[in-house]
């Protein structure tokens, strides 16, 4: 039930995006990639700045300590300072360039009712999630096998997304489609079936992520303790229980982050194989969009790269804490 409506969530909000992005294209007379830039990035922040403060409040226990409390309150005023300037950069470039006015209004109203439903929603979740809890089960570390599993599944899914790109082109040739035409869509099929794939690698996953919530027992203040040691490499003070959390954290996002950077890539490899027909014809935008992603994964792999080994290393190091066995989690 949580997954579910954490996926739905997701859908809903990456087809608000994507809705959006047609209206600033379909709104323009002609293309402009600094006003289309600006504006997609500031819907961007108005919509999943809102979908991640709510899920923050929802899975995480944000009362349970002065601490807690005092972190949450800090991630939502960088939520509403860093939606407010989204806002001000979509009116901003609205008044430079003197159209697009009706869009970016309808982005910041978007961006103030996504707001207030998660301020709203996501305390809601959290006490439905208190009142109807997961049954407790003892620690048990991600097992090789489960990762072969769910990246064979993702292997699947991108098999069976080629096959049908491939029936679907051959029923477009029988209707009559020509080569150069079923050639162009060929990036288009290829990039929703890398595209697709890092989604159900991602959704496969989110069981594994939820372990993060049940080895701090679901305090945030305790995550960020123990993420600054394992991944920051901070030297910091921990208890007993905190030494353990750490070890297991370590554990899990050794396995998690991978996956994390593999839908990376594979997002921003679908979104450069869906530009090849429009590089190939010269347009600038294109360029712009390949050369972000390009950018974006030169400052991604690096920074992942040194996290993943860093939580392995941690893991190794504790891996008496790792694989003793535990009380029943919450």
């Amino acid at each position: 039930m949580r997954i579910a409506a954490f996926v739905i969530v997701v859908l809903l909000s990456t087809s608000i995006l994507l809705g959006g992005v047609v209206l600033l294209v379909l709104g323009q007379d002609a293309l402009d990639p600094v006003s289309l830039i600006v504006q997609t990035l500031a819907l961007t922040v108005l919509v999943y700045g809102p979908l991640t403060m709510g899920s923050f409040r929802a899975a995480w226990d944000v009362e349970g300590s002065q601490e807690s409390r005092t972190y949450y309150r800090r991630v939502v005023r960088i939520t509403l300072g860093l939606e407010v300037v989204a806002a001000i950069a979509s009116v901003g470039v609205a008044v430079a360039r003197s159209s697009g006015w009706v869009v970016s209004l309808a982005f910041v109203g978007i961006g103030i009712v996504l707001t207030a439903a998660a301020l709203i929603v996501g305390p809601v979740a959290a006490r439905w999630d208190r009142a109807h809890p997961a049954p407790s089960r003892g620690w048990v570390a991600i097992q090789p096998a489960e990762v072969r599993r769910k990246i064979l599944i993702a292997f699947v899914v991108f098999g069976a997304l080629v096959v049908l790109a491939v029936v679907a082109a051959a029923a477009l040739t029988g209707l009559g489609l020509d080569a150069p035409s079923l050639l162009a869509l060929l990036p288009y099929s290829l990039s929703l079936a890398v595209i697709g794939a890092g989604l159900v690698l991602v959704f496969s996953t989110l069981s594994w992520s939820r372990r993060l919530r049940e080895v701090t027992d679901r305090d945030p203040s305790r995550l960020r303790r123990v993420a600054k040691v394992v991944l920051g490499r901070k030297s910091l003070d921990l208890d007993e229980q905190d030494k353990t959390a750490a070890a297991r954290f370590a554990s899990v996002t050794s396995i998690t982050m991978p996956v994390q950077l593999a839908y990376l890539v594979l997002l921003y490899a679908g979104i450069m194989l869906q530009q090849v027909g429009a590089l190939i014809r010269g347009d600038v935008f294109p360029m712009v969009l390949v050369g972000f992603s390009i950018a974006a994964l030169a400052v991604f792999i690096p920074l992942y790269t040194s996290r993943i080994r860093r939580a392995r290393r941690y893991a190794r190091e504790h891996e008496a804490e790792v694989t003793a066995p535990a009380d029943a989690l919450p």
